[in-house]
């Protein structure tokens, strides 16, 4: 997933999160990850196999039970610090289209399976079939909640991906009607990806409000992107936040981003809670570290070592009861200077929910 997966730009916009270099950074690691998963998943599945005669005898498990209301997701996460980040209140990670990796999921935990581009990338896989395939296979799987078709595509640089999102998201609508087709947007022009153009059900949005250079965190990043949402007809009720939970002053890359203080993190969240208060989901960039784009990165900041434990300020957001039909922490204050004009579109009156 990510960067969200891909990692922040610094094209002197809204603060926003962006460009990677087609070949998404995260792809490597991810993929030697699920391979060795796939590999776990196999062995377990080889030992536990029932033998002839003592599958009577060997209780059976219950059904899971998946959560309703606002899924959290943390991006560029290894699968051995699933567990952690589900004590946290984590319960959908982003996955190959691995059964392997899957299977490694946290009891309960979902997947949003990655098979999209960065920018004006290939995609994964890039034949359309081929993403058929997969879709088919995963389609009456509980545990797949949806797809990530696309990471920040910019239409302004290649206009033929807008064509290639609308195809992809109604391959999911086709085969899998009950999974969502998502993918994450950044501070460049909207327009031609509105949810008429794309067909996709949620989008997520980046801005990144703690930059390295003055003092407090900009806020009003955030709203400047709902802003440009609700110019490209995107409803709250399709808008998923991307909360910062990254710095810049340890990567290989440029330095531009902090790591948000714990404060400062919670005036973020209150901040995304006035405009969307019950998402289908959030997501958290980044869990993990980036030799390019994120260092330090939420994995680091649990309290010790002097950083910020913005682990306790995500499980306190994370474990909130903030389901369909149950009311919504009052968010904080914000911190900064109150926007110009706020965005325009009315809070959703409810959380989609899941599938």
């Amino acid at each position: 997933m990510s960067s969200v997966r891909a990692g922040p730009s610094d094209d002197g916009g809204d603060g926003a999160g962006a460009p990677a270099t087609p070949g998404d950074p995260m792809k490597t690691p991810l993929a030697a990850v699920a391979a060795a998963a796939a590999l776990g998943g196999a062995l377990t599945g080889y030992l536990l196999a029932p033998s002839t005669g003592d599958a009577a005898a060997r209780p059976v498990a219950a059904p899971i039970a998946y959560p309703s209301g606002t899924l959290h997701v943390a991006l560029n996460m290894p699968p051995g610090d699933r567990a952690k980040a589900a004590a946290l209140g984590y319960n959908l990670f982003d996955t190959e289209p691995n059964e392997g990796d899957i299977a490694s999921l946290p009891r309960g935990g979902r997947a949003l399976i990655w098979v999209g581009n960065t920018t004006c990338g290939s995609f994964a896989p890039d034949d359309v079939s081929e993403f058929a395939g997969l879709v088919k296979r995963f389609a009456d799987d509980d545990r797949v909640y949806g797809w990530y078709l696309s990471d920040e595509p910019n239409p302004d640089e290649c206009p033929d991906v807008v064509g290639k999102i609308r195809e992809r998201a109604d391959v999911v609508h086709r085969y899998a009607p009950r999974q969502k087709a998502f993918a994450s947007l950044t501070d460049w022009e909207m327009e031609p990806l509105k949810p008429s153009a794309t067909h996709l059900d949620l989008v997520g949005l980046d801005p990144y409000p703690c930059r390295a250079e003055g003092g407090r965190c900009d806020l009003t990043a955030i709203d400047k992107m709902l802003g440009r949402a609700r110019r490209a007809d995107i409803p709250g009720r399709m808008v998923v936040p991307v909360f910062q939970t990254f710095g810049q002053s340890c990567n290989a890359g440029d330095h531009n981003w902090r790591l948000p203080a714990a404060a400062e993190m919670r005036s973020m969240l209150a901040r995304w809670d006035r405009f969307v208060p019950r998402p289908a989901f959030d997501i958290s960039y980044s869990w993990g570290r980036q030799d390019a784009w994120a260092c330090p990165s939420l994995a680091d900041a649990d309290g010790r070592n002097g950083m910020p434990d913005l682990h306790g300020v995500m499980k306190r957001h994370n474990t909130r009861r903030d389901g369909p039909g149950l009311p919504a922490r009052s968010p904080k204050p914000a911190t900064s200077a109150e926007p110009e004009s706020p965005p325009s579109t009315p809070p959703p009156s409810g959380c989609p929910g899941t599938p």
